[in-house]
């Protein structure tokens, strides 16, 4: 390892652990919310829906997707702390000056913002387990899988919310990063269903819901965490989150370039 480069990991080190002390001084609060998100979910969906005629085994299904979408609820706070920053004190601006390439700090924001949603994700399987006990079977979870499926959907939050802070033109309009990316892309990702039930009610409407890379960390998810016989390929899913992931990347780098200016 030459100078510059352990210089740069340096920087990069101290940075993330500055990012990720905060994060862990708010972690008690996001834990306590997240459970209470997840046991009202999980308590009407897996006691009281299936009374009404859903599948019995329709609380796991959820829980599946709430591990899935824990990090994503993180998509909209971070967006706001990012877009507040670049129009008031430009904290990142600071960062981009030092002397360290400018996309490390990028990929430095990613690192923090995809740990906080691997943690956040993680905190759900207890959680649910704790709600659902008997109907929740540990031992179907794939560990190999689901370990890379959890670190690719992290990564993937962690360049969405770059992505959606770069499209967000002031605070004024924060408002729009919710109703306009955010939910239609996790309502329509199947949360609440599998996209083999969509192939089967509308073929058509199936193909076109892969363009939705909730999608395949909906179905990526609960094929590592349930099984795979009902969902997408795990494997697949992994790769077309990582193509969703480079293509989100490139496009956000270059529009975060030309609003910050930097060089």
């Amino acid at each position: 390892m030459n100078i510059d480069t352990y210089f740069y990991f340096n920087v990069f080190k101290n940075l993330l652990k500055i990012d990720l002390k905060l994060f862990k001084e708010i972690l008690l609060d996001k834990i306590v919310d997240l459970f209470i998100w997840v046991a009202c979910t999980i308590l009407i969906m897996g006691y009281i829906m299936p009374l009404l005629g859903l599948s019995n085994d329709y609380g796991v299904f959820q829980l599946a997707g709430l591990v899935a979408s824990a990090g994503l609820f993180e998509v909209f706070p971070s967006v706001m702390g990012l877009v507040s920053d670049y129009e008031g004190d430009r904290l990142i601006s600071y960062q981009l000056i030092l002397p360290v390439p400018s996309w490390l700090i990028f990929i430095k924001i990613i690192c923090h913002y995809a740990i906080s949603a691997i943690i956040l994700g993680l905190c759900v399987i207890p959680m649910g387990k704790l709600v659902l006990w008997q109907q929740f079977d540990l031992t179907q979870i794939q560990l190999i899988p689901f370990a890379l499926m959890a670190l690719v959907t992290g990564i993937f939050y962690g360049v969405f919310t770059l992505l959606i802070s770069s499209m967000c033109k002031d605070m004024s309009r924060i408002g729009n990063v919710w109703m306009r990316f955010i939910f239609p892309l996790w309502f329509l990702g199947g949360f609440q269903f599998s996209w083999t039930v969509l192939y089967r009610l509308a073929p058509k409407l199936a193909y076109a819901n892969l363009l939705n890379p909730m999608t395949y960390i909906m179905e990526g998810m609960r094929a590592a965490l349930l099984g795979q016989a009902e969902y997408i390929s795990v494997w697949y899913c992994i790769m077309a989150s990582l193509c969703f992931i480079i293509a989100f990347g490139w496009i956000a780098l270059a529009r975060l370039k030309k609003r910050l200016d930097y060089v």
